[in-house]
């Protein structure tokens, strides 16, 4: 069978660590940037382990 031709091969990337560290550095930028709408506050430890001394 013969190769049809098709341009659906992945392209080689000599670097891939490299790339994945900028992929991966645009995306938290991207998310950075869109900044912190209608996002709840970060849960601490405190929040599940409350503790109460009315013993």
């Amino acid at each position: 069978m013969q190769d049809s031709g098709a341009d659906d091969y992945i392209a080689f990337d000599p670097e891939p660590e490299r790339t994945l560290r900028k992929r991966l550095k645009a995306a938290r930028l991207a998310k950075e940037a869109m900044g912190d709408e209608r996002q709840p506050p970060r849960r601490t430890m405190g929040d599940y382990c409350k503790i109460s001394d009315t013993e």
